[in-house]
């Protein structure tokens, strides 16, 4: 079966499903999304449905029983069927990370970590767990995740999503500031954008804080930011905090085009050993559109040589 096929098929499994759903009793997209990768993995629903529901959704199910899906095709289409779902619910796009940052990041990794297949990651702001979802597809199928979000609803569909792929994972209702847990290899995250009429601290400055506590030596905590991250009153402080342990190690920005008001980066810190360590090399990069293949392939080049030096002089 061709990708694009595939992709198409189980998408309309689950927006047939969740269509149905919806039509029965306004369930709402996006949970019946979720009841529908339940009951493709288990056969089961977790909410009372008519006779006459279930046929329809048995029959939309035996339908794809008989065809083979690459994780990716699974991947994307329930991207796809939760990007619906936003729309459905008037939810901004930005709750996920795009395609095309996800499968930047799984390319860092392999240099930060030197392919090291065996990782345990972290996501204090797990979401509906794409950006997760596509480091197992473009990283290793061997990470194992723990992600963390507070809304019920989006928990269970990352759990859901995580089955359908067949990844390790644990997936905890929480406040991600009330998390305390084993140290991981990585922690990976992409906060949501800052509203500016906050009334606490900023946010993302309280995250870091809080889980670089769980990071592991040596161990890279990547975050996507918006621009403004080193602009707030707080910086000072939450710099001071965050040198004590960490190290700050790159900042890439990405092309301002993928994002509609609030342009954003990739900011790299890795735990440091002991607290008297320092780095020299800081890896700075501006990436072109990704579209832009040249010149998104000489910033590239440009990363690949700051690799190889720092490993160089490591040496």
């Amino acid at each position: 079966m061709e990708i694009q096929e595939a992709n198409e098929a189980f998408y309309d499994y689950l927006d047939q499903t969740a269509m149905r759903l919806y039509e029965a009793d306004k369930t709402p997209y996006l949970e019946g999304l979720s009841l529908a990768l339940s009951f493709l993995l288990d056969d089961t629903f977790s909410k009372a449905i008519t006779p006459s529901v279930q046929t329809d959704i048995t029959a939309y199910k035996e339908a794809i029983l008989h065809q083979s899906f690459s994780k990716e095709s699974v991947r994307k289409a329930i991207q796809l069927s939760l990007l619906k779902g936003f729309k459905h619910m008037e939810i901004t796009n930005s709750m996920m990370t795009p395609d095309s940052i996800g499968m930047f990041m799984a390319y860092l990794l392999k240099k930060l970590y030197n392919n090291q297949k065996n990782l345990t990651v972290l996501d204090p702001l797990n979401g509906t767990g794409n950006l997760c979802a596509t480091l197992h597809n473009h990283y290793a199928e061997s990470l194992k995740f723990t992600g963390l979000d507070a809304d019920p609803l989006l928990c269970h569909i990352a759990r859901n999503f995580f089955d359908a792929l067949e990844m390790k994972h644990e997936v905890f209702h929480q406040d991600t500031l009330t998390y305390e847990g084993p140290k991981v290899d990585l922690i990976v995250t992409d906060f949501p954008i800052e509203t500016q009429n906050r009334k606490h601290s900023y946010f993302p400055y309280e995250v870091i804080l809080h889980h670089q506590a769980f990071l592991k030596p040596y161990g890279f905590f990547l975050a996507i930011i918006e621009n403004d991250f080193f602009d707030q009153k707080e910086a000072p402080g939450f710099k001071k905090r965050l040198l004590e342990n960490m190290h700050l190690y790159g900042l890439i920005k990405f092309d301002e085009g993928l994002f509609k008001n609030h342009p954003q980066s990739l900011l790299i810190m890795q735990k440091k050993h002991e607290a008297s360590e320092t780095i020299d090399d800081f890896l700075l990069a501006d990436l072109p559109p990704f579209t832009e293949q040249k010149a998104f392939q000489r910033t590239l080049n440009q990363i690949e040589d700051w690799f190889l030096k720092r490993k160089v002089d490591e040496q």
